[in-house]
């Protein structure tokens, strides 16, 4: 008796089995849609930078899921790719990268992950993404091509892209107004060229962009504190994804105020937002300034 039910559930366990790598095989497929709990999430998209992934998100939903490569706080012209860091690709269906990212996301690199799906996408929208006008021309192209993959969720892409596009402008129009009363118009700073587009949108009276500390030789920086004496610069702006030293030692030479902002959703606490980073650079600014 004893052996008839152990030979029975010998042979449920066989068909459990079975059954379970059935299962497992089926699994193995099409890793795209994926979602949280297992559920279909649509487009599958991976990004190069946060500014990126921040507008996918927004515009997508829980219609896409949305990988970043490169850390907000990083440099992303001088981010190291490894292959491995490639493997973000398998599966993907929207690879999306800055248009000045070309060398380092090169198609080589890219076919090396063997997702022949993939549609890569280059983004050659100009000027500073934090500022209104850049951001809400990428909200738009993004919101473009994330509808052309998936038509069926088309509307619901526009929708958000729409109320995105309203939260720019009335972030963008709040924040001027700040800035404006503030009189920072006659303001004269000195700024991370990476920083200039969007200190020229915010009203600051820019004397001089300056570039990268290892990029600058000893006589471009005594023109630069030159030019900063003569036009009495009251404020030095660095940006994060830089690096702060060739800044800090510019306005400690000048006398003058320094700040350092970020380009980027992500790079300073509690900014992982477009809004909340813009406020957040318009708010260091404002303190800077308050004295004086």
């Amino acid at each position: 008796m004893k052996r008839k039910q152990r030979g029975a559930l010998f042979g449920v366990s066989l068909v459990m089995a079975f059954v379970l790598m059935l299962v497992g095989i089926a699994g193995c497929g099409d890793q795209r849609a994926e979602g949280p709990g297992g559920k279909d999430a649509g487009l599958y998209v991976v990004t190069t930078t946060s500014l990126i992934g921040h507008i996918v998100d927004q515009v997508g939903g829980d219609r896409v899921r949305v990988a970043t490569i490169v850390p907000p706080a990083s440099c992303p012209g001088h981010f190291d790719v490894k292959p491995a860091e490639m493997k973000v690709l398998t599966g993907a269906d929207i690879f999306f990268v800055h248009a000045w990212q070309g060398e380092m996301f090169t198609d080589e690199l890219i076919r090396s992950v063997g997702n022949e799906h993939l549609r890569k996408e280059v983004l050659a929208i100009e000027g500073n993404w934090m500022t209104p006008p850049v951001q809400k021309a990428a909200i738009e192209h993004i919101a473009a091509v994330l509808a052309e993959a998936d038509p069926d969720n088309a509307s619901f892409f526009e929708a958000n892209a729409a109320a995105q596009l309203e939260t720019v402008d009335t972030v963008g129009q709040e924040l001027a107004a700040r800035l404006a009363a503030a009189g920072v118009d006659s303001v004269k700073v000195l700024v991370s060229e990476m920083q200039t587009g969007f200190l020229k949108w915010a009203g600051f009276d820019v004397v001089a962009p300056f570039g990268r500390p290892e990029d600058m030789s000893p006589r471009e920086m005594e023109d630069l504190l030159a030019l900063g004496r003569e036009a009495q610069v009251d404020l030095v702006v660095d940006n994060l994804q830089s690096g702060h030293e060739a800044g800090k030692t510019i306005a400690r030479d000048l006398g003058a105020r320094h700040v350092m902002l970020s380009n980027f959703p992500g790079g300073l606490p509690g900014t992982d937002t477009w809004e909340s980073a813009i406020k957040k650079n318009v708010d260091l600014l404002l303190e800077a300034i308050e004295v004086l």
